[in-house]
């Protein structure tokens, strides 16, 4: 790791998170020796590593285009050494191991604790002046879309960490899909899992806070069973679909529970049940309602299994939540 005592000190910010990109630079700003950067991708990354002399990188690991692995794994661009700072919702232990092992001089979780920050760029040579406020660059205002996809993106790292210990493999992170959806769309999507006959799908309701809404899991791969024998779940009526019941549980649960710990709003859970027909009732009377939705797949590294989830809620809950979001960053 290099001696970063110099004069000016150029940081990038790789992630795909505008939010975080408005995070780091509202606590970093006071910098008076500080210059930022920001790229949303791998790429965008790396190619500012070329063309500029970085001296801190901010690095997310889940990433679209190129994630922060492959970042790391094609380092170095150039001889000028940068040292990397692993910013990361993706806490499981091999995904630290990992991100240390291809070169990361730090591994900071999601969502960073300031004072941690703070004192470690202190270490690394930035200047905090209290007497100047710069104004934040006009591109890093967000949008409630983007609050709640690093707000999923935080909760899906958490739950992919505990769906991790319970499994001993590692889970690929995936990029949540934060989107609105009408009820007409809604409607085809629960048809078409009906249609397919080849998956099992789960449904599961939540509430809390305000917040109300519908979970819909479906299990693909050959691997299902095995993949909840070593969950620790058993099957003992072989017509009822008890380890998928469970596995889907899990899925929801797992998220939940880490979306609470951000919000600080509880939630309770009705009993998965097999997707019945109750679902398909957004028609006549709610045709031209309009629904948020949180979609992502998590995925096995070693077995031949993927759980796809989609959480539905309205825009009453997206309001509650973003506004969880800006008291956080004030």
């Amino acid at each position: 790791m290099i001696n970063l005592m110099i004069n000016n000190i150029n940081i990038l910010i790789c992630d795909d998170s505008v939010l975080v990109h408005k995070s780091i630079t509202r606590l970093l700003q006071s910098c008076s020796n500080a210059t930022f950067f920001y790229a949303e991708n791998g790429k965008e990354g790396l190619d500012c590593l070329k063309n500029s002399d970085i001296d801190i990188m901010f690095l997310d690991l889940t990433m679209p285009v190129m994630d922060g692995f492959s970042v790391m794994k094609s380092l170095p661009v150039r001889e000028y050494n940068t040292t990397i700072i692993v910013l990361s919702a993706d806490v499981q232990l091999t995904a630290v191991e990992r991100s240390l092992a291809l070169g990361a001089d730090y591994f900071l979780s999601k969502p960073f604790n300031h004072d941690e920050l703070i004192e470690l760029s202190q270490r690394l040579g930035l200047i905090f002046d209290r007497t100047q406020l710069p104004l934040l660059d006009s591109h890093l205002d967000n949008n409630p879309i983007e609050s709640i996809r690093e707000l999923a993106n935080i909760a899906l790292g958490r739950g992919a960490a505990i769906i991790s210990d319970h499994l001993g493999d590692f889970i690929k992170m995936p990029l949540p899909n934060v989107a609105f959806m009408t009820s007409s769309d809604l409607s085809m999507a629960i048809a078409d899992v009906r249609n397919d006959h080849g998956l099992i799908a789960i449904t599961q309701r939540f509430v809390g806070g305000g917040i109300h809404g519908e979970a819909l899991v479906e299990l693909h791969g050959d691997d299902i069973y095995l993949f909840g024998e070593k969950l620790g779940f058993s099957q003992t009526d072989e017509y009822k679909n008890e380890v998928i019941i469970d596995i889907a549980n899990l899925m929801v649960s797992s998220f939940l529970v880490a979306l609470s710990e951000q919000i600080s709003i509880p939630f309770s859970v009705r009993q998965p049940i097999v997707l019945e027909e109750y679902m398909n009732s957004h028609s006549t009377d709610c045709e031209m309602q309009t629904f948020f939705t949180i979609e992502y797949t998590y995925k096995a590294e070693i077995l031949d299994v993927e759980c796809e989830v989609l959480f539905i809620m309205d825009s009453h809950s997206l309001a509650i939540m973003n506004n969880k979001v800006m008291e956080s960053l004030n």
